[in-house]
């Protein structure tokens, strides 16, 4: 008799386990579908012994011919709470040619990523290994990222 209550009781569980395991779909199906003319990005990061230590750089933007100037682009970024599940995410809109430098340029043009200036808070965003940041960003525009970690070691300032 207990050989088939812990024989049921392990079949429950492991029924319970693959139920609740989640496809990359399940796990972002609580994200709208991006509007017409959108396109949604995922920022996915690898688990870390602790994500306090990391930060994620946002580069939204997209692949161009420019010359020697320094290109970007300017336009709006929201962080957009999604309701009743405690999460945020991004939407990038009305993106613009930006502020460019103005010299003269002899070599040909070249192919580069040109990005948006993003504002100060959102240069750099929260790691988070468990759920990635979800963009959505206009049709021709892409997302790319960089991650930044902090030392091991603390360093001691100098009192004077």
């Amino acid at each position: 008799m207990i050989k088939k209550i812990t024989f049921a009781l392990t079949a429950l569980s492991v029924s319970i386990s693959l139920y609740a395991a989640e496809t990359p779909k399940d796990k972002y199906g609580m994200f709208p579908e991006p509007e017409s003319g959108y396109v949604r990005y995922i920022v996915e990061v690898r688990k870390t012994k602790n994500d306090y230590d990391h930060k994620v750089e946002l580069l939204i933007g997209k692949t161009m011919m420019v010359d020697c100037n320094h290109h970007s682009f300017s336009g709006k970024i929201e962080k957009l709470p999604l309701q009743g599940w405690g999460y945020s995410y991004y939407k990038v809109s009305d993106i613009k040619s930006g502020p460019t430098t103005m010299m003269a340029c002899q070599e040909p043009k070249k192919e580069a990523f040109v990005s948006l200036r993003l504002p100060r808070d959102m240069e750099l965003v929260r790691y988070n290994s468990r759920l990635g940041r979800v963009i959505y960003v206009p049709k021709g525009f892409e997302v790319r990222y960089r991650v930044w970690s902090a030392e091991d070691k603390v360093h001691q300032a100098k009192k004077h």
